[in-house]
Formats: C-alpha cells, structure tokens, sequence
C-alpha cells in the first residue's frame, strides 16, 4: 500500500487530541504574547512593572509546555498521520452528545461574561449563572430538586459575596 492511501486508523490513546490542543494552545499563547507586549509598550513603563509582565511570562510557559506537548503526541507518528487522525475524529466528535453538552455549559458562561457581568449587580448575575449551570447539568422535572438547586446557588454566591466583599473588602465586578 506505498502509493495508495492508508485508511485513517486512530490511535489507542488520544495523541491526535494533544496534537490538536498543543497547536492551538501554541497559537492563544503567542497571541496573548503579541497583546502584552503592546500593553508593555502602551505603560511606557519598565517591563517588569508594566501590566504585560505576568501574561507574557505565563504565555511563554504555556507555549513551551504547549511545544513539549506537540512533540510528544508526534511519537511514533508523522504531522501527516495526526492531521488526517485528527480530520477523521473531528466529525464523530461534533455528533458527540457529550461536546454539546459541553458547548452548552460554554453558552452559559458566555452569558454570563458577556451579557449578564456589568448589567446586574455582581451577586445577582452570578446566581444566575449558577442556577443555569446547576439545572442545565442536573435537570429533572421535580419542583423539589429545582428549590434544592436554587438554594445551593444562593449560598454558594452568598458565600462568596461574604468572604471576599465583607470579610476581605475585595470589591465584586
């Protein structure tokens, strides 16, 4: 089979997966790197003390653990092979319940971030956010588990706004 082309056979583990996320990783890393270096130049301030200090030192961190992990997933592979592997997996994965499962808890914290954080007070928004999560993740038609679930997000944030806003005076978004 030199010249004729191999069926796509994936991989026991899941190198193909840490191909994928090693590049993509690699790209968010040197794209945060590129941003920070403009906040640096922005400051007008010496680099260890401007705000890009820190993002382009994690960044750099990332990228290199992200390097590391793209050459371990090319073990007893080629690029070729992991791209036409991770080609093959990407269909099956979109008809995974599971990914839209997760592309919807993703949805709710995008709510969340975009469009609730800033229009409502900081304890409401949040409460919110975790009551969506709490019954997109445990939904049963039960007026019973949903008060249960209710509770638990409302002490869980009132939690949160007593340790932070009045027992260490950090203020919330």
């Amino acid at each position: 089979m030199s010249d004729e082309k191999k069926p796509v056979q994936l991989p026991e583990g899941k190198e193909h997966l840490d191909f994928l996320t090693s590049i993509v990783l690699f790209i968010i890393c040197i794209a945060a790197i590129i941003l920070s270096v403009g906040y640096w130049k922005a400051s007008k301030a010496v680099f260890y003390a401007s705000p890009g200090f820190m993002p382009i030192i994690i960044a750099s961190g990332l990228a290199l653990m992200s390097v590391i992990q793209f050459f371990g997933s090319l073990k007893g592979s080629s690029i070729s092979e992991r791209w036409a592997q991770v080609a093959y997996a990407i269909p099956a994965g979109l008809r995974s319940p599971k990914v839209w499962r997760a592309a919807g808890g993703l949805a709710i914290f995008a709510i969340y971030i975009f469009v609730l954080l800033g229009r409502l007070p900081f304890w409401l928004a949040s409460f919110l956010a975790l009551l969506a999560s709490l019954l997109y993740l445990n939904w049963k038609k039960e007026v019973k588990t949903i008060l249960k679930l209710a509770v638990i997000a409302a002490l869980s944030i009132a939690g949160i706004v007593v340790l932070f806003q009045v027992i260490f005076s950090v203020p919330m978004p």
